[in-house]
């Protein structure tokens, strides 16, 4: 049932987030889980339409799929209640009323977003602000850029979402830098970086994030970092360091990029802005 979307003067506590506060601390995701919702823009305007979209990760997870979102605004007990079930592949989109009563300041409105997969249920809770100065605004992915060394020769290549990149046992390190597109000053103090990896979903192997740092300097350049939290992130073919057996497979890749954001362990950091990217990495004899 839908009800005339109503803004919330406060938050709903009993809400409880299983996404973005429970991420896990290190790259590997095994199973399915949510990794971020998209809200454009977390600040707008009364009369703003915004959509929002999920991520959720797995080596089994299908981007394309069909699986119901259910997307709830607000609480059907407060009569603040918005709902609708849109497939997984699909922009929610909702339009905020021009005559919403902000005042000068704002209101923040809760959001969950739901879904079953494998009959376990998976949720997340996020915010948006309505004000009529609104200042917040997502960070913009514009590709990934892959860069590796195969023998002497290096390569490059730019990825777009839902894109499927080849490389074979040549290749002992890959790495992948996130391009951003340049927002008005002002707009972010800092962008976090969050790197996911599945395991393969045909073989028994595991790709590793590689700190050596002569791995990275060799392909990215001296100077250069890459792990969790930045921009880059460098993966190795052979295990830890490049010293264990060839990991053919094929991976599926997420990056989650946050805006402001250190580990969103708190409420206050579930409005910031959010976008995402994922591709697929087949590594083949």
């Amino acid at each position: 049932m839908k009800k005339p979307l109503m803004i919330l003067t406060s938050l709903f506590f009993f809400l409880v987030s299983c996404g973005d506060n429970d991420l896990a601390e290190d790259y590997v995701s095994v199973s399915n889980k949510i990794l971020a919702i998209r809200i454009q823009e977390p600040e707008v305007k009364p009369g703003d339409t915004v959509s929002m979209k999920l991520l959720v990760s797995g080596k089994e997870m299908d981007q394309n799929s069909d699986i119901p979102v259910t997307w709830t605004i607000g609480s059907e007990d407060a009569d603040y209640y918005y709902q609708e079930e849109i497939p997984y592949h699909q922009e929610f989109q909702i339009e905020i009323p021009s005559d919403t009563p902000v005042g000068e300041t704002f209101v923040d409105v809760p959001v969950l977003a739901t879904i079953i997969i494998d009959n376990k249920i998976l949720s997340s809770l996020k915010r948006f602000r309505v004000t009529n100065t609104p200042v917040g605004m997502n960070p913009q992915i514009s590709g990934i850029q892959a860069d590796w060394k195969s023998g002497n020769d290096f390569h490059t290549k730019t990825i777009e979402a839902g894109e499927t990149i080849t490389i074979d046992h040549t290749v002992g390190n890959i790495a992948f830098t996130v391009n951003t597109i340049e927002l008005p000053q002002g707009a972010n103090d800092q962008l976090v970086y969050k790197w996911y990896v599945t395991t393969s979903k045909n073989s028994d192997g595991m790709l590793e994030v590689n700190d050596d740092i002569e791995k990275i300097e060799e392909i990215l350049g001296s100077g250069s970092h890459a792990a969790e939290f930045r921009q880059s992130v460098l993966i190795s073919l052979y295990g830890e360091n490049g010293e264990g057996s060839f990991q053919k497979g094929t991976y599926n890749i997420y990056i989650v990029i946050r805006d402001n954001a250190s580990e969103s362990n708190d409420k206050s950091e579930d409005r910031l802005g959010t976008d995402f990217c994922y591709f697929t990495l087949d590594v083949i004899d």
